[in-house]
């Protein structure tokens, strides 16, 4: 490794960490600032409620952290996980065994990211559009695979309780979140496929001529983030014991927020799913208070909006000021 390689590398570990502490302290002052605010927002239970819907916005945020870093977007994780959740409806309600509808939906989800990443790198059509078009035709598909668009229950009580039973009074999907933050954190930092995807997103021609497969690169980020998108679409209609076609409507949005505003540059090159959870933490608190307090919830958008927008500008400050 070369000296200028050491220093871009010791420069971008900077970054992350001072993003990581910048991201923490805000959620610590978020936290304090709605416990102050409402009396019921400071309680376990109202934790637990923010843990369990932060969790799955986290894991699909975490997908989409890959892909950022990689240099692309992925539109189409909300939609893979209304598809998601109506295929395992359907297929249980046929009489399928729920096991083998779990490994099929993740499989699903992961051909869903390998076609992203096919016309992206194959067809050269930009990750915008590509997944845009995959985003429509998927949420189609949801809307119209039951009459009227209503939802599919979902009776199998071995499909609820391992998406979304307590081990304890911890919800398993925080057992499920950590477990997949560790081995994706392991991955970004420790592997040389991690690696390769810092490279990629920080100069595809620079990367290429130094020897990374650029193309395979791409295309692995969109499967992983169809693999996570299907994920938390089956924790979510275990949640809902049912799959519902509009299920993840919006949640490529606050997946793309949580990974801005966990410090992942938006141009590639740069990021962290540890910074990525501290973002879906925040939204999550900002979600939770906003609604104890009554705020409706074309307010709550506008509010996420400046949140970010501020995120982003102090993201661009840290970066001048350390440069």
């Amino acid at each position: 490794m070369s000296l200028v390689q050491v220093d871009y590398k010791s420069k971008m570990t900077k970054l992350t960490t001072q993003s990581q502490v910048i991201i923490f302290l805000g959620l610590i002052i978020t936290v304090a600032i709605f416990s102050y605010l409402s009396p019921h927002f400071f309680s376990l239970r109202n934790f637990m409620n923010i843990v369990r819907q932060m969790s799955m916005i986290a894991i699909v945020a975490f997908g989409m952290t890959f892909v950022i870093i990689a240099g692309e977007i992925d539109l189409s994780v909300g939609s893979i996980i209304g598809i998601t959740g109506m295929v395992a409806a359907i297929s249980m309600k046929n009489g399928l065994n729920p096991i083998i509808v779990i490994a099929g939906a993740l499989v699903l989800g992961a051909l869903i990211g390998l076609l992203n990443g096919l016309m992206v790198v194959k067809v050269k059509i930009t990750a915008f559009l590509a997944t845009l078009v995959t985003m429509s035709v998927l949420r189609g598909l949801s809307l119209a695979s039951t009459p009227g668009a209503a939802p599919v229950t979902i009776n199998s009580p071995l499909f609820v309780e391992i998406t979304t039973t307590n081990i304890g009074s911890i919800p398993i999907v925080l057992i499920y979140l950590i477990t997949i933050l560790v081995i994706l954190h392991f991955i970004l930092n420790k592997t040389v496929f991690g690696r390769h995807i810092y490279a990629t997103g920080g100069g595809a021609n620079a990367a290429a001529l130094a020897g990374v497969n650029i193309q395979f690169i791409k295309m692995m980020v969109f499967v992983i983030s169809g693999l996570l998108a299907s994920f938390s679409g089956l924790v979510l209609a275990g949640r809902l014991s049912a799959g519902v076609p509009d299920s993840g409507t919006g949640w490529e949005l606050d997946a793309i927020a949580a990974a801005v505003l966990g410090g992942t540059k938006f141009s590639g090159g740069q990021g962290s799913v540890i910074g990525t959870l501290g973002g879906a933490l925040i939204m999550g608190v900002v979600s939770n208070g906003l609604t104890l307090l009554g705020m409706t919830y074309a307010y709550q958008l506008i509010i996420k909006g400046i949140i970010i927008a501020l995120a982003v500008i102090l993201d661009i400050w840290v970066r001048r000021t350390d440069s």
